[in-house]
C-alpha cells in the first residue's frame, strides 16, 4: 500500500481553500482545510502532516505567529507561507523563522504543484534523517545516572550545539566514542558524515594519507586518487581516537587543518577548504607527553580547548548494575531469549567488581552472561565462575544466627531495590516507604555505596 502524504491548508478564504484542496486532491494528496490559526495548531498537534501551506493574512493571530507556533510543536513539518501582500522583508522574515518557501497570490497551479511536490521530498527526507537519529541516539546510548556521569552529560549537553574541539579522556574502556557520538548527534552538524579515526590502528606511513588523501602516483601503490578523512568528515565531524600515538609529522599537519582549515592531499600542492568540527580522545598523558617532547604542546592546546574527562567505571559503581542489566536487554533482544535475572548475591558481586576495563568489559561480560548461562537466573556462582573467583557453597551461605539472617535479608533486600530503581536512592526510599535518610543509613550500615571497593557479604 502507497502512503499519501497529508498537506494542511491554513486560508481563511474558503473559496481558496477549496480550490487548493481541489488542485492537490487531484495529484492523490490528502488535504485538510482549516480557515485560522488556532486550528491550524490543533490539528498540527493531533494529525501527522506533511506540509503546511499557510497563509499571510489570518484572522486574530498572523502566519508569522501561527508559523512560530507550529515549529515549536513539530520542528521537522515542511511550512509554505503565501500571501498577496508580502514584502521581501516579510518573506526574509518567513524564511529565517523556518519557512520553507513562499508562494505568491494569486497562485499559480504548477507553480503550487511544484512547490508541494519539492516540500513533500523534503518532509519525506526530514523523516527519514529523524528515523536515523533516533535510531543512533539509542545505538549509542548512554546510560548511567552518578553524579560522576551526571557531570559528563551536562559537559556534552554544554558544548552539542557549539563548534568547540573536544578533547575526550579517560581509561580504555570508559565509553569515549560514546561521548563523542553523543555530542556529533546532538550538534547542528547531525545530519552530516561522523567519520573516525583510530589513529593507534594506523601504521606511521600511511595515517597521512588516511587523514588528508593522495593523488594518483603519490607513492608506490598508489593506483587511484583517494579522499581523506578530512574530506570525508566535511560540514560533519572527525573523531580521532588515541591521539597520542600520531606521528610527529602528521600532529604539525593536524595543527595546520585546525588552525587555517586547509588541507594538501599527498602528491599535491593544491590546497582545500574544509569545514570539520574535531573531537579527539586518548587514554594517554598528553600534557607529560608535551613535557617530554612527544606530543605537540601548540597542537595541545588546539584540541584541549574543552575538555570532558570521563571516570572509571570503579569511581562511579552507581552505574555499574544500570549499565548490565541494560547490556542484558540488548543481548536477550539479539539472541531472541527471555533477558537474565541477577540474584541479589549475583548483583551484589557484580556491584562490587572493580571492572578494570571498564564498561567494555562489563558489556563483554553481559554478552557472556546471556550466551553461556542456560538459567535465567543468575545466582552468585554463576559470577564468580564466570569472573575466576572463589565461590562459595551456595548463593546465600545460611547464616548462623536469626541477627545474621536479618541482617543478610535486609542487605540484599536493599541492594535489590536499588537495582531495581536504577540506584536511585530517592525513588527506592519512596518504593520501600522508607525515610530517605534512613535507607542512607542502612546503606552505610551494610556498605552499599557509589565508591565502594568492595560490598561485604
Amino acid at each position: 500500500m502507497i502512503l499519501q502524504n497529508k498537506i494542511l491548508v491554513v486560508d481563511d478564504d474558503e473559496d481558496m481553500g477549496d480550490v487548493l484542496s481541489d488542485i492537490l486532491s487531484t495529484e492523490g494528496y490528502i488535504v485538510q482545510w482549516v480557515g485560522n490559526g488556532s486550528d491550524a495548531v490543533k490539528y498540527v498537534k493531533e494529525d501527522s502532516f506533511d506540509v503546511v501551506l499557510l497563509d499571510l493574512l489570518l484572522p486574530g493571530i498572523n502566519g508569522l505567529e501561527i508559523l512560530k507556533q507550529i515549529l515549536s510543536i513539530k520542528p521537522s513539518i515542511v511550512v509554505v507561507m503565501m500571501s498577496g501582500h508580502g514584502t521581501i522583508k516579510t518573506a526574509v522574515e518567513a524564511t529565517r523563522l523556518g519557512a520553507y518557501e513562499w508562494l505568491e497570490k494569486p497562485l499559480e497551479r504548477d507553480r503550487v504543484l511544484l512547490t508541494v511536490r519539492n516540500a513533500v521530498e523534503k518532509s519525506v527526507l526530514q523523516k527519514e534523517k529523524e528515523i536515523l537519529l533516533s535510531e543512533a541516539r539509542e545505538t549509542y546510548k548512554m546510560v548511567g545516572a552518578s553524579p560522576e556521569i551526571e557531570l559528563v552529560y551536562q559537559l556534552i549537553d554544554k558544548v552539542a550545539p557549539t563548534d568547540a574541539t573536544v578533547l575526550i579522556t579517560g581509561e580504555s574502556g570508559t565509553g569515549k566514542e560514546l561521548v563523542a557520538r553523543a555530542i556529533h548527534i546532538n550538534s547542528k552538524r547531525s545530519a552530516y558524515p561522523f567519520v573516525e579515526i583510530n589513529c593507534a590502528a594506523v601504521p606511521d606511513t600511511l595515517i597521512e594519507s588516511e587523514l588528508f588523501g593522495h593523488v594518483k602516483g603519490a607513492f608506490t601503490g598508489a593506483v587511484n586518487s583517494q579522499e581523506g578523512k578530512f574530506h570525508r568528515a566535511n560540514n560533519g565531524t572527525l573523531f580521532m581516537d588515541e591521539i597520542g600515538d600520531l606521528s610527529s609529522i602528521a600532529q604539525a599537519k593536524v595543527l595546520r587543518a585546525i588552525e587555517t582549515g586547509e588541507i594538501a592531499r599527498i602528491g599535491t600542492d593544491k590546497v582545500e577548504k574544509v569545514d570539520v568540527r574535531l573531537i579527539t580522545a586518548t587514554n594517554m598523558n598528553l600534557p607529560e607527553m608535551v613535557v617530554k617532547g612527544t606530543f605537540r604542546e601548540d597542537l595541545y592546546h588546539r584540541i584541549n580547548v574543552i575538555e570532558i574527562q570521563i571516570p572509571p567505571l570503579r569511581h562511579r559503581r552507581d552505574d555499574i548494575l544500570p549499565l548490565f542489566y541494560y547490556f542484558l536487554e540488548i543481548y536477550a533482544s539479539q539472541n531472541n531469549i527471555v533477558k537474565k535475572q541477577l540474584t541479589p548475591g549475583a548483583e551484589a558481586l557484580v556491584f562490587s567488581h572493580d571492572w578494570p576495563g571498564n564498561v567494555r568489559e562489563l558489556r563483554n561480560f553481559a554478552e557472556k552472561v546471556t550466551v553461556l548461562i542456560d538459567a535465567q537466573r543468575i545466582t552468585r556462582n554463576h559470577v564468580a565462575k564466570l569472573l575466576k573467583l572463589p565461590q562459595v557453597k551456595n548463593d546465600h551461605p545460611g547464616p548462623k544466627t536469626f541477627k545474621q539472617a536479618k541482617k543478610s535479608f535486609e542487605k540484599h533486600f536493599i541492594i535489590n531495590a536499588l537495582s531495581q530503581n536504577n540506584w536511585n536512592v530517592s525513588r527506592t526510599a519512596e518504593v520501600l516507604d522508607m525515610p530517605r535518610s534512613l535507607l542512607y543509613r542502612k546503606m552505610d550500615k551494610y556498605g552499599i555505596k557509589g565508591d565502594s571497593k568492595k560490598i561485604e557479604e
